[in-house]
């Protein structure tokens, strides 16, 4: 296995709007629809979709949208050994999404928020190269930190705390600090994160605590810093349709090039791709290794 993700598996329900109604306004919906994701879910599939081999630790509910989820995930390529049925309903997210791609979230946790780290997913999880962590529970961060500190041949680990994750502050994560191989963040949650008011001042700061920390700017582009050096890298010209997934996507291209022995910037500019693609697309789109060599051949001369 070439990575394992730890996260959320959720049913996400687009909804469409031309612009957000005011307090006792009516709008009509443009398009709704309703789409497998959730953020570790997104991200194994990429990285299978782009010929990763990937597994996922995680649970569904006991309703048809479980079933449907756990179904998406086989089907894509990713392992669900240990993706656990339990009792309840599935994660649920919902995305309000307007003509210029922002979108805001709503989500309820579901059977996310019962699964629990077992012995079977620590033998699991050591096959693995790296272990994806997106948006942890408390009590995950707990058996990470025991898991860390008292067993060897674990793998690089990658954390991507996720908004809401942000809003808990460094303090939230500190037990993970130590073991983290890479730290992925946008640009609101990096300052969030280290209550900077600047990114130059939460990049400076989470350098201290991870040897490589990237950072998702949107149509910004990406900031990378490494112990040997820091750059950042141009966003791909494109419309965004909509924004759900695109740092996963993001995400899933950048490790997916570390694991095949690629540098950062390389790894960064794929990711730079693969969040263009899925920004042009409904849903958390996930492209395949073809098409997002093909894209990054036709802007090659841009970007």
């Amino acid at each position: 296995m070439e990575l394992v993700a730890i996260g959320d598996i959720n049913l996400d329900t687009i909804i469409t709007v031309p612009r957000l109604p005011k307090p006792d306004e009516e709008v009509e919906i443009l398009d709704l629809r309703e789409v497998p994701g959730g953020d570790a879910a997104n991200v194994a599939v990429a990285f299978a979709r782009l010929g990763g081999e990937a597994g996922m630790i995680g649970a569904v509910g006991n309703d048809s949208a479980g079933e449907l989820l756990r179904a998406h995930l086989s089907t894509s390529g990713v392992d669900v050994t240990r993706v656990l049925i339990t009792q309840g309903p599935s994660g649920h997210a919902f995305s309000l999404v307007e003509p210029n791609g922002i979108r805001r979230l709503l989500y309820i946790r579901g059977a996310n928020s019962l699964r629990k780290l077992t012995y079977e997913d620590l033998i699991y999880v050591k096959k693995s190269k790296w272990f994806y962590v997106a948006d942890p529970l408390p009590q995950t961060i707990e058996v990470l930190k025991a898991w860390y500190e008292n067993y060897e041949d674990l793998p690089q680990l990658a954390l991507d705390p996720g908004s809401a994750g942000a809003s808990r502050k460094e303090g939230f994560f500190a037990p993970l600090f130590p073991y983290l191989s890479a730290l992925l963040l946008n640009e609101g949650e990096a300052m969030t994160l280290t209550d900077q008011d600047s990114l130059e001042g939460a990049v400076e700061h989470l350098k201290q605590i991870c040897p490589l920390v990237v950072v998702k700017r949107g149509d910004k582009g990406a900031f990378v810093a490494t112990s040997k050096e820091e750059f950042s890298l141009p966003a791909y010209p494109i419309q965004a349709v909509d924004t759900t997934g695109c740092g996963d996507a993001f995400n899933a291209a950048f490790l997916f090039c570390l694991v095949r022995g690629r540098s950062p910037r390389e790894a960064a500019q794929w990711g730079n791709a693969a969040g263009a693609l899925a920004a042009q697309k409904m849903g958390a789109y996930a492209p395949c290794l073809e098409e997002l060599e093909e894209f990054m051949l036709r802007f090659k001369e841009v970007v």
